[in-house]
């Protein structure tokens, strides 16, 4: 898993765990994304997630990532909640890593072998990447239902 992953995950469960420690009884706001994810193709692999908050990096480069294996799926379908702390534009990129080799693998250089998906499901070309401003929204606080549905272009 990327280093990133486990910083987040560090630093989102000391915010917690100091909120659950403190002498003062305070109600701690889960705010982030729901995300439902579908149209998985089943077999090996992970699910990897990117959530850019600007597009610095994006979509190679993400602020955070996760990574679930694939034999959590229903259906199909992936349930994940990502929590977020601070109102922004946020964009999510999602590859289906059938040979969990943690990148795209492309047919000839151009196109996608493996499955892959963006927020807002954009149109997608062989010209690369939807940019940024496609594939954001914005997060105000609270909880936001994202819904994504993968691309398999073979």
């Amino acid at each position: 898993m990327s280093k990133y992953f486990f910083l987040s995950l560090a630093l989102f469960l000391a915010g917690l765990s100091q909120a659950i420690v403190s002498g003062q009884s305070r109600n701690v706001e889960k705010t982030g994304v729901n995300l439902i994810l579908g149209n998985i193709r089943p077999g090996k692999g992970l699910i990897r997630i990117g959530v850019f908050t600007s597009d610095t990096g994006y979509p190679d480069k993400p602020q955070y990532s996760f990574s679930v294996a694939k034999d959590t799926l229903q259906n199909g379908m992936l349930r994940l909640f990502i929590p977020l702390l601070k109102k922004s534009a946020v964009s999510l990129c999602v590859l289906d890593d059938e040979n969990s080799n943690g990148r795209m693998d492309y047919v000839l250089g151009i196109m996608p072998k493996e499955g892959f998906a963006f927020s807002n499901n954009p149109r997608i070309s062989l010209r690369g990447a939807p940019p940024f401003s496609s594939t954001s929204f914005d997060f105000d606080g609270g909880i936001k239902q994202v819904n994504v549905r993968m691309v398999y272009m073979r």
